[in-house]
């Protein structure tokens, strides 16, 4: 009988102690899934996964797992409700110790249904709509941040051009929109809000065709000093051709023919055709929603995590569009945009 040369039995044993090991880790470690209501290539939804990995870095002591239900391309009820329900499978099948749902459309169709599920912890960001909506008040398993118009970013700023164009008595500012859910949860928050003072907030124009749209945009100095834009993407042609107008078309037209400055107070409506936005910071939701779900991973308890707001804006600013608008605001708002990559030169200059 051959000797066994135990030299050729240690590479093998090495082999299978490091996979063994491996295989180990990865059983232990905790997966956390995001669940996104739109798409990846969206504004919004790459400015919230910026914020998140800035967090994340290069940790490797948990799984993390993405999900996209695409609901911002395809608004009808029908392909929500199947997108939830494949979100549903999704979530099913991963079984994430923390499910970090973003955005209304991933609660309305898929998060809401595990409050209160003792195997898993949810997480929310860049909700319009009140946590109550889901039952996420009386839930003992759902922590998160709340997404609010910022209403003291977009004043200061209203006051500061005011002043400037010599405005005198309160200045009417006014949300113009379109009819959807998140537009009309915004409006409630803007409206329930205490903070516009001196500011009059006037009643809002939301709107569900372009050519309601184009009558209140011509006919905006009537009614406002100030447009404040939200969203204007689920917006029909007309009361008899439900086909959605393309949204750049949609806010193009709005800042061309408004008698009155524009505002947007989502950042995407700057990169749609506006001259400026003042927003809620996609950044800042991404940052504290991911930092909540590792300390939950982490074994910290949901009761000693407390819920937060919206508390940090950004701006956004088009250089052609903003010297054409002859909205004046100090170089700090420049300076601002250019700091978080969101300032687009006047394509003459370059």
């Amino acid at each position: 009988m051959k000797k066994f040369k135990i030299n050729k039995l240690l590479p093998f044993v090495a082999t299978t102690v490091i996979f063994s090991y491996f295989v180990f880790f990865n059983m232990q470690r905790k997966t956390i899934l995001i669940l996104h209501s739109y798409h990846p290539e969206y504004s919004w939804v790459r400015d919230v996964n910026e914020g998140i990995k800035r967090v994340l870095k290069d940790q490797s002591f948990v799984n993390i797992r993405w999900h996209y239900m695409d609901t911002k391309r395809h608004p009808d009820t029908s392909f929500k409700a199947k997108a939830g329900a494949i979100a549903k499978k999704v979530i099913d099948f991963v079984r994430p110790d923390v499910l970090l749902a973003v955005d209304d459309d991933a609660h309305e169709y898929a998060a809401q249904f595990y409050k209160n599920n003792p195997n898993i912890k949810i997480v929310h960001a860049g909700i319009n709509a009140p946590p109550e909506r889901y039952g996420y008040d009386k839930a003992n398993n759902v922590v998160g941040i709340l997404e609010r118009i910022p209403i003291q970013g977009i004043k200061n700023a209203i006051l500061i051009f005011a002043k400037e164009k010599g405005l005198e008595g309160p200045v009417r500012v006014s949300h113009v929109s379109d009819n959807s859910m998140v537009v009309q949860f915004d409006d409630h928050n803007m409206h329930a809000s205490k903070d516009w003072d001196p500011l009059e907030f006037a009643p809002s124009f939301l709107v569900p065709t372009f050519d309601e749209w184009k009558k209140v945009i011509l006919e905006a100095d009537k009614h406002m000093d100030i447009m404040l834009v939200s969203n204007y993407r689920k917006m029909a042609y007309s009361k008899t051709n439900p086909q959605l107008v393309p949204y750049k078309e949609v806010m193009r037209w709005a800042f061309e023919n408004s008698p009155v400055p524009i505002i947007g107070i989502n950042g995407f409506v700057c990169e749609d055709g506006a001259a400026i936005s003042i927003a809620t910071s996609p950044f800042e939701q991404g940052e504290v929603s991911i930092q909540m779900a590792l300390d939950l991973v982490g074994g910290k308890a949901i009761e000693d995590i407390p819920n937060e707001q919206t508390r940090q804006h950004i701006v956004i600013i088009d250089e052609a569009r903003f010297k054409k608008s002859k909205i004046k605001l100090p170089n700090v708002y420049e300076s601002f945009a250019r700091a978080i990559n969101k300032f687009f030169p006047d394509k003459k200059r370059t």
